[in-house]
């Protein structure tokens, strides 16, 4: 990844490295925010979908966390618009 998010890591696991990702992970996590996003129509859907795909993800070995990515993606972009759903309504003055 780069240094700022082994900056943003480091404080979050238990030891000195923290979580951390590879780069082909980082670029799928980041794909699926972006399907996230323009699929729903609503970016308050892209750090949702990007957290619940990482708790399936979590625990898996590296090459089952890349195909868990991969059908997070898919997913993503299988879900649609969200429509009047209300998180898309929700943000950091408004609770969802």
């Amino acid at each position: 990844m780069n240094r700022w998010f082994s900056r943003f890591s480091r404080p979050l696991g238990s030891g000195a490295d923290g979580p951390s990702c590879g780069d082909e992970e980082a670029r799928l996590v980041l794909q699926l925010a972006g399907a996230a996003a323009h699929t729903a129509g609503a970016r308050p859907y892209a750090p949702l979908a990007t957290y619940l795909a990482g708790q399936a993800a979590a625990g898996l070995p590296p090459d089952l966390r890349l195909a868990a990515l991969h059908r997070a993606i898919e997913a993503a972009t299988a879900a649609g618009p969200a429509g009047g759903d209300a998180v898309a309504e929700a943000g950091p003055d408004r609770p969802g």
